[in-house]
């Protein structure tokens, strides 16, 4: 690539008489300084693509007209690869509606060439040419001379009426960056003139925008859920009152998008939504990118295809790499981000760090890790989740906006904090309670899995705290939950004052289960050598969605009610409030806690899209 590149530089300079040579000058621009605007001031150091200087295109991969299917005309399913393969960028023709996508470019006019001269327009290194597409924009004299955009194909060649007029040019991606090592976004367009015995070269260095994960200082501008489904599906009733919770406690904020093609609840887990953006002279062009979850049996997944790909919409299918199929590590609940910072050995984090979980020393499939650490931006930090019987990220740490010195905090589950709220109200006369104050409906169905009779009819406060095994399992969870943060704050500036620590309480669901787990992910079946697998005891706070301006939507506590208040929620509310945040409580327990996760799992967001170059 580096004898390539100076090849390209050496072609700059005519091989001829020196007259000739300043005569013979080919120019080509990208918007190298990121104004938006393609124009003189990009001629500099155009060359060479850094952080802070150097054109950027996108992956133009949205079906802006519906017309790619999710079946064949038989009605049978194409394969999760097909269903990726076809997008607005998979063919030859720019459409209008995905043309805002393309990035611009100019051949400067060159009026002083004779009637033979010839130029050609190029991609390199050779690699890139089939990951990219370039057109021109061209008089059609079929319709009257309109403008039209067609391929430059690496055959094509230019007259010398086009050199002399100069030629506009558009350039998008036409697939992701997977393996870096393979390709890394970047690409060079080549303007190459021959006039008589002479020949000149002017390149540009363009690279394609990195695929982005949200944070959660960015605001959610659409929630997404799942519907209900036809009333006759085991738990639909509770699904339904789950959406109906989420639409009272969003309260027309933003609005509510519903995938309805499957049964299955888990919004948060079969999609991690992205983005990806470009300059232009009226703000950032963005187009988003929704990582399908590295779970090719997970048919849910489908939906994000049929339902969300459109105009300005497109997704990534991961390939076949370790790990695929319906292991939960591979959910997307198991992929949150840190928002932007500067590491406490300097290094620089603008657009934030990806965090995902491990399950002893088993990682999350290769197709999606290589994924995120090809967009060279956020690359992913693990954490040890193998403890949890579900074992994601979200169960256990949050990054919410804070008044700190970084714009955020870190909120993690703590039992400590949780036990001290049960002591408190044993030792002033309450040890009597319910430890759980949920008293509706809790009949059971084939995938309430967690529901334990005897917690909600047998377990109070008192009973609670002199059960030794109650008080091992707290501490087994804690000191993950100690390790797990101390990781984090070697990383980020944050001090521990800074920490919000949720009450979170524990339970040791440890395989074998009382119910039947037919149909259930294997991981959910087998406990690690020496380990146990935990849930959270009641519903966890933790595991909400942080909607921006300072909402947040938690599942409701059902925790002990002393004196006519549940201490539980009480303490979440106070714990968040040092944040500046609004706790809006969603009943979850029957739809969700009892079957495994908890509103952040039964929720996604699809988030503002903001600048991440310098």
């Amino acid at each position: 690539m580096a004898s390539s590149f100076r090849r390209l530089l050496a072609g700059f300079l005519l091989i001829g008489a020196p007259s000739i040579a300043t005569a013979l000058r080919p120019r080509i621009l990208a918007d190298t300084n990121r104004d938006g605007i393609v124009s003189q001031l990009d001629d500099a150091d155009k060359h060479d693509w850094t952080s802070s200087r150097g054109a950027i295109f996108l992956p133009n991969v949205g079906d802006a007209l519906h017309r790619c299917a999710a079946a064949d005309l038989t009605g049978t399913p194409l394969s999760n690869d097909e269903l990726w393969r076809c997008h607005d960028a998979s063919g030859d023709r720019l459409l209008p509606s995905s043309a805002p996508y393309t990035a611009p470019l100019l051949a400067l006019p060159m009026p002083n060439l004779s009637d033979s001269a010839v130029g050609r327009i190029y991609t390199d290194p050779p690699h890139a040419r089939d990951r990219v597409r370039l057109f021109w924009n061209e008089a059609d004299w079929t319709t009257g001379y309109a403008n039209v955009w067609a391929t430059v194909d690496p055959q094509l060649t230019f007259n010398a009426t086009s050199l002399r007029n100069g030629i506009t040019l558009a350039i998008d991606g036409r697939e992701l960056m997977t393996d870096a090592a393979v390709w890394d976004g970047t690409v060079r367009v080549v303007f190459e003139v021959t006039n008589g015995n002479y020949t000149a070269r002017d390149f540009v260095a363009l690279k394609q925008a990195p695929v982005l994960l949200h944070h959660h200082l960015q605001r959610a501008e659409v929630v997404l859920s799942s519907a209900a489904g036809d009333n006759q599906t085991i738990g639909s009733a509770w699904q339904a009152q789950f959406v109906r919770g989420v639409e009272q406690a969003v309260a027309g904020d933003v609005p509510i998008v519903l995938f309805n093609q499957s049964t299955d609840i888990w919004a948060q887990d079969f999609l991690e939504p992205g983005y990806a953006s470009m300059p232009s002279p009226d703000g950032p062009i963005s187009i988003r990118i929704l990582l399908r979850s590295a779970q090719s049996t997970r048919d849910a997944g489908r939906q994000v295809f049929s339902q969300l790909r459109s105009a300005g919409i497109g997704v990534f299918q991961p390939g076949l790499g370790s790990g695929f199929g319906w292991e939960e590590i591979n959910s997307g609940g198991n992929i949150e981000t840190i928002p932007p910072y500067t590491s406490r050995s300097g290094k620089r984090w603008p657009n934030g760090r990806v965090i995902m979980g491990t399950h002893f020393g088993t990682y999350p499939a290769e197709s999606m890790v290589k994924f995120l650490q090809s967009q060279q931006a956020q690359t992913p930090l693990f954490l040890e989740t193998g403890w949890l019987a579900v074992g994601h990220v979200d169960e256990v740490v949050q990054f919410l906006p804070a008044n700190t010195s970084l714009g955020f905090t870190i909120a993690v589950a703590d039992t400590t904090s949780a036990i001290a709220l049960l002591r408190n109200a044993n030792a002033s006369g309450h040890g009597t309670t319910p430890l759980v104050s949920y008293t509706g409906d809790a009949t059971p169905d084939g995938l309430t899995i967690f529901l334990d009779p005897s917690l909600l009819h047998n377990t109070t406060i008192s009973s609670l705290l002199s059960d030794p095994d109650f008080h091992a399992t707290q501490a087994y969870a804690q000191r993950y939950i100690d390790q797990n943060l101390a990781l984090l704050l070697r990383e980020v500036p944050l001090k521990e004052e800074d920490i919000l620590r949720v009450p979170t309480l524990f339970k040791d669901v440890t395989y074998p289960w009382p119910i039947t787990l037919d149909g259930h992910p294997r991981r959910l079946g087998l406990p690690y050598p020496g380990e146990r697998q935990l849930k959270s005891l009641l519903p966890q706070a933790i595991n909400g969605l942080v909607l921006g301006n300072g909402k947040y939507l938690a599942p409701k506590q059902w925790g002990p009610v002393v004196e006519g208040r549940d201490i539980f929620a009480d303490a979440v509310e106070n714990v968040y409030a040092r944040a500046g945040v609004r706790v809006q409580w969603v009943d979850d327990y029957m739809s969700h806690h009892v079957r495994g996760g908890e509103v952040h799992c039964g929720t996604n967001a699809l988030r503002e899209m903001g600048v991440w170059w310098e």
